[in-house]
C-alpha cells in the first residue's frame, strides 16, 4: 500500500508517514486507532525479520505522525478483544477471517477481503468503547446472552 514490492523499510515508513499526514490534514479525526500485531512467537517459523519490522514499524510511524500533529488519542486494538465483540469468539485465524467477513455482509457492509472486514470490526468495536451507547449489537437475535 505504502510502496511497491521490494522498497525499503524507510521508503514504506516515509510513504506511511505521508498517508497519515495527508489524512489528519484532510479529515481531523480526533483518535487513531490500530490492530496490535501479534507477537512474533505466533508465527514463528512463518515469519521472518522484514515483516517483523514492518508489523511493528508501521503503528510506530503512524503512531509518531499523529502525536507530532498533536493528536494524542492514540489507541491499539488487540485482535482476541476485537473479534470477541464482533463475533462472539476467537476463533483461529483463517475461520476468524471468513466470520469476520460474513458478519460485516449481515450488516450490509460490502467488503472486498478480510482486510477491510478486519479493518471495520476494529472500528465497530472502538466506537462500542468510545461511545457505548451508540454502537451497533452484532448478537444473533437468538444467540446465548
Amino acid at each position: 500500500m505504502f510502496a511497491k514490492p521490494g522498497a525499503s523499510h524507510e521508503a514504506i515508513f516515509s510513504n506511511a508517514w505521508g498517508w497519515m499526514y495527508s489524512k489528519l490534514a484532510d479529515f481531523g479525526p480526533s483518535t487513531v486507532v490500530w490492530e496490535a500485531p501479534m507477537p512474533t512467537s505466533f508465527s514463528r517459523g512463518r515469519s521472518n525479520v522484514n515483516t517483523t519490522t514492518l508489523l511493528y514499524g508501521l503503528p510506530a510511524v503512524i503512531g509518531a505522525c499523529a502525536y507530532r500533529c498533536g493528536l494524542y488519542d492514540i489507541r491499539k486494538a488487540d485482535t482476541r478483544d476485537v473479534r470477541l465483540h464482533f463475533i462472539g469468539c476467537n476463533p483461529k485465524r483463517d475461520r476468524a477471517k471468513s466470520m469476520v467477513m460474513r458478519q460485516c455482509r449481515a450488516m450490509d457492509w460490502e467488503v472486498e477481503d478480510d482486510n477491510e472486514a478486519d479493518a471495520l470490526a476494529t472500528w465497530h468495536y472502538m466506537c462500542s468503547l468510545i461511545r457505548p451507547q451508540l454502537a451497533l449489537v452484532t448478537t444473533p437475535l437468538f444467540a446465548k446472552a
